[in-house]
């Protein structure tokens, strides 16, 4: 009788080793799948002293494991496939059990403010007005599609080159006298209802290495202030430009206070010119759509070209992974055996690729040659079974 369980046993194990291969070869297509080997074990008889001369009762299968290395990484270039470089899950919550599984398959979309992986919403870290808090736990990560008001700027930066080489010009200072200064600028920004106004400065030289500017907004003056450089052309100081105000009259916030900030300007021997013009604030726009960068980090677009931080990613690390159970579907749950997740704002920094999926990590051919050895060895032990067969029929005629 030993022969014929120990034979049927192997079957067994093969049939079992035959079925964790089949379903790896079946999911070789499924995104974020993680392929499963199986372990054997020997059996002996419980003995409580030593017994050199025990014959083996056959195998068993002592565990079923799952392999969470990554797969190769699939370019799609659309916004919410996610993958996870190195170790880690996304998070996600049931709508109706509020169950937390975790899982690799980064293939979202965007559903009533919500980032969902099925009927289950994507987990993060979420922003409050454009900022995450410091110590925040994680939540449903949402996203609104409600226009992005107008703001109103606050600095205008310009980086100009003004000719150390010119002359102080003759003759009291007009806007509309080209020959009573030396160069001018502009720079656009915005009121509180997000209208355009244009903010102009006129630079006179008034000795070596100073200057006047005259600035205007709209064509009306708003104040003045100084430029001093050093021997080597260098911005050495500025005066009266930090506080300047206009008074709008589109029915925005009046008066309207704004500071001039020249850094980087210089005065070298070559002709004059403008480095750089840039203002905060901005006119209102629509909803486009998100973007995620590869801090996890999900920003909100729109037709202003302005973005707004919805939130970030949340990734959970376990210390055994191994211990997850799963649940099908491409996602796991915590156990025991696994821990609990390892959650904070750093497991997502530099560790997601946006526009990417990750692909099951099963090699076909390495799946054929295993499903081959399998059945091999569930032949071997058939041929065994059919060998006891015919010697117990052998027995039974004597």
């Amino acid at each position: 009788m030993g022969i014929g369980n120990i034979a049927d046993s192997g079957m067994q194990a093969a049939m079992s080793n035959m079925e964790v291969i089949s379903n790896n070869i079946a999911n070789a297509n499924t995104i974020g799948f993680k392929k499963s080997y199986i372990n054997f074990a020997d059996i002996y008889p419980s003995s409580n002293g030593a017994a050199p001369n025990q014959i083996g009762l056959g195998v068993d299968v002592a565990s079923v494991n799952q392999d969470f290395s990554n797969g190769s990484y699939q370019f799609t270039s659309k916004a919410l496939d996610l993958g996870i470089n190195g170790n880690g899950f996304f998070i996600l919550k049931d709508q109706s059990s509020g169950q937390l599984s975790y899982s690799r398959a980064g293939r979202f979309s965007s559903e009533q403010g919500y980032l969902m992986f099925g009927n289950k919403r994507l987990q993060g870290f979420q922003a409050v007005n454009g900022t995450i808090p410091s110590g925040g736990t994680v939540s449903d990560l949402q996203v609104s599609n409600a226009a992005l008001p107008a703001k109103a700027s606050t600095t205008a930066q310009v980086q100009v080159n003004l000719n150390s080489n010119q002359d102080p010009p003759t003759g009291v200072f007009d806007p509309n006298n080209n020959t009573t200064f030396n160069y001018q600028s502009s720079v656009p920004i915005y009121d509180s209802l997000g209208n355009q106004h244009t903010v102009t400065s006129y630079y006179v030289k008034t000795s070596a290495n100073n200057w006047n500017v005259n600035v205007y907004v709209d064509g009306a003056s708003v104040g003045s202030g100084t430029m001093t450089f050093s021997q080597t052309g260098q911005l050495s100081a500025t005066t009266g430009l930090n506080s300047l105000s206009y008074s709008p009259t589109t029915g925005a916030t009046s008066p309207q206070t704004f500071s001039l900030n020249m850094t980087g300007s210089t005065q070298y021997g070559s002709p004059n010119g403008i480095n750089l013009t840039q203002a905060d604030g901005y006119p209102p726009g629509n909803y486009t759509g998100v973007m995620v960068d590869g801090d996890g980090n999900v920003w909100m677009q729109y037709t202003n070209s302005q973005k707004l931080l919805a939130g970030q990613v949340a990734i959970a690390t376990f210390q055994s992974p191994d211990g997850l159970a799963d649940i099908g579907n491409m996602s796991w749950i915590a156990t025991s055996a696994s821990g609990n997740p390892i959650i904070s704002q750093s497991n997502s920094l530099g560790n997601i690729r946006a526009g990417y999926v990750e692909l099951s990590n099963v090699d076909l051919t390495t799946e054929m040659v295993n499903l081959l050895s399998a059945q091999h060895t569930f032949q071997a032990n058939a041929q065994v079974e059919n060998t006891y067969n015919e010697v117990m029929q052998t027995v039974i005629k004597l």
